[in-house]
This record gives structure tokens, C-alpha cells and sequence, in this order.
């Protein structure tokens, strides 16, 4: 009996908790979303290429939308740390809803990875792309990612674009928009065997860089066999080398990476891209465009060192009922 009570005490907290973001969110600032306003980002697609439009028939969760052809849209590079197939958290229930203000019955573009045979669908025929909404140049996943909804998460076949969120990201998470009030934060090494079996933000200075099998190993702690360890396969590690990054030289520095975190010898994070590391306590490089198609990809990133002007529209913080 007293565990369905607590039970049902949570399940309320979560509903009043949504709720609450919702009705403060609405009365602060959403109308702004359905009018096209110029605080929303717009992105550069040269590195991308348009492959079709269409017109959105449903929002289905928030990383998916349908068009009215049939096809299935999964959004590109970003994370809803709230949501999964069996649950959805308020933030990720609030993306919903501001998908469907912004994208129900509007013609949307979309901008995929040049490469044809890889990255522009998933096992289950989903079509992954940046969705750009077609009347005013509004980019979907910038716009969610601004507002603290989302994070960025890229992959080996779709690294593109990651400069431009990794900075809606940053102001959104200095601003502690959303879910870096308090739902989500860089989580320090020391932290991660809490995470084993999540995508997170890991950052540590590198205690030492082995190489075994041709296996590249970053450990960030004196025991290699229970700390912090990020590892980078041979066929990974070409990718590194076409940047001209040399890991093994890595050692001692700052290390900011994303991924999921397993269980080897302690919490580990596989690697398989190197736009999914950052060096953020050193120096921002010039400026420079997306990666054209068919060039080696950035070296691994420094913290973006020009964030977008601040939003007007802010979600609400968490509230406790």
C-alpha cells in the first residue's frame, strides 16, 4: 500500500511538474514560436544537401515527425535525455509541443549527409535529417536545442552541423535553459560510474594514453582497471589521423567528450568520431565554415567561442509542487 502510494505521489509530481512548464511557457512566450520570429536560429546547410521538403502531417515523439507522404523524419544530431519509447519526461513532452505549434501543416526542407550510402536512414527506413521550416528558414533542431530542450548528439555517419549546436547548447546551458537548470550538467569522472548505461557529457584531464592492439585507451584516473576510460578503435583511430590529431600526445589535457558510457574495466565511453571531443579550457581556433563534402572532418573541438544573442524565449525553471 505505501509503495503505490509513493508511486502515485511521483506520477502526480511528474504531471503537475509538466503542467507547470507548460502554462508558464505559454503565458511568457509561445506565441512567438507560431509567428516565425527572428530570435529563432537559422542554420548554414552548405555542408548538407537538400534532398526534399514536405509538409508535416504528425509530431510522433520528440526526435520523429511524419510528413504527409508517409515518410518518417528522425531528427538529426540531437538528444532528449527525458525521453524514451517507454516514458517521456516534461522536457521532452514540452518539445513535442512546441514541434507541433511550429511544424503541424507547415512545408518543411531537408538537409542530409552528402554521402548517399551512409547516414541518411536507420535500420527501421527513418529518414535522418535537419528540418528546416520552409515560410522562414527556422531550423528545428537549433530551435530546440536554444530553448535547453535538447543536447547534441553526432554520429560517425552524421557529424555535420556540430559547431553551430554545440553553440545553442553552450548559451543554452550557461543560461540554464530547460534541462541544464537542473535535469542535466557535465558530469565530472569521478561521477560517471552513477551513469553507467546513459548518454552523457564527460570531462577530466587525461591521466595517460595507452595503446594495446592498436587500441587506443585515454584513462582518466591511476587505476586503469576501475576509472574513467575513453577507448578508440584501429578503424577510429584514422579518423583522427586524417585531421592530423594524434591522440598519444593527448596526455595531460582537458577532455570534454560525449557518448554513452559502459561497463569495462569501469565506466567506459567508445569514441568513434572526433567531433564528439572538445578541448575546452584551450584556446578557440579562428572561425571557420562547416566541413564542405568529401573533406576530412575538424579536428576535435575547442569550446565555441561565438554564442548566438540571448533568446526571448526562456522555459520556465523546475518547478515543486
Amino acid at each position: 500500500m505505501l509503495r503505490l502510494c509513493a508511486i502515485s505521489y511521483i506520477v502526480m509530481r511528474q504531471i503537475i511538474l509538466f503542467f507547470a512548464i507548460i502554462a508558464s511557457f505559454l503565458s511568457l512566450s509561445f506565441p512567438a514560436l507560431s509567428s516565425g520570429t527572428e530570435s529563432l536560429p537559422r542554420g548554414d546547410f552548405s555542408a548538407l544537401v537538400q534532398t526534399g521538403s514536405g509538409r508535416v502531417l504528425q509530431i510522433i515523439s520528440p526526435q520523429d515527425l511524419q510528413l504527409d507522404d508517409g515518410r518518417i523524419i528522425r531528427l538529426s544530431g540531437v538528444h532528449f535525455p527525458d525521453y524514451s519509447v517507454e516514458n517521456t519526461g516534461p522536457y521532452g513532452l514540452l518539445a513535442m509541443q512546441i514541434m507541433n505549434d511550429m511544424l503541424l501543416n507547415q512545408e518543411v526542407d531537408l538537409y542530409q549527409t552528402p554521402d548517399k550510402d551512409r547516414g541518411r536512414t536507420n535500420r527501421m527506413g527513418h529518414h535522418i535529417a535537419h528540418v528546416v521550416r520552409k515560410a522562414d528558414g527556422v531550423w528545428v533542431q537549433g530551435s530546440l536545442i536554444a530553448l535547453g530542450l535538447g543536447m547534441v548528439r553526432t554520429s560517425a555517419s552524421t557529424p555535420e552541423m556540430v559547431d553551430q549546436m554545440a553553440a545553442q547548447e553552450e548559451h543554452a546551458r550557461l543560461e540554464k535553459l530547460g534541462i541544464w537548470e537542473s535535469a542535466v550538467r557535465i558530469l565530472p569522472v569521478e561521477d560517471t560510474q552513477a551513469h553507467i548505461g546513459s548518454f552523457q557529457i564527460v570531462e577530466g584531464r587525461i591521466e595517460s594514453v595507452t595503446l594495446n592492439k592498436n587500441r587506443l585507451f585515454l584513462n582518466f584516473g591511476k587505476n586503469w582497471r576501475d576509472d574513467f576510460t575513453i577507448t578508440i578503435s584501429p578503424e577510429n583511430r584514422k579518423l583522427f589521423s586524417k585531421n592530423g590529431e594524434n591522440p598519444l600526445s593527448w596526455n595531460g589535457r582537458i577532455l570534454r567528450a560525449r557518448g554513452w558510457i559502459d561497463s569495462y574495466n569501469g565506466p567506459n565511453m567508445e569514441i568513434d568520431h572526433p567531433e564528439a571531443l572538445v578541448f575546452p579550457e584551450e584556446p578557440a581556433p579562428a572561425a571557420r565554415a562547416e566541413k564542405p563534402p568529401g573533406k576530412a572532418a575538424p579536428p576535435a573541438r575547442d569550446r565555441p567561442d561565438a554564442l548566438p544573442p540571448a533568446l526571448p524565449i526562456k522555459p520556465p525553471k523546475a518547478v515543486n509542487p
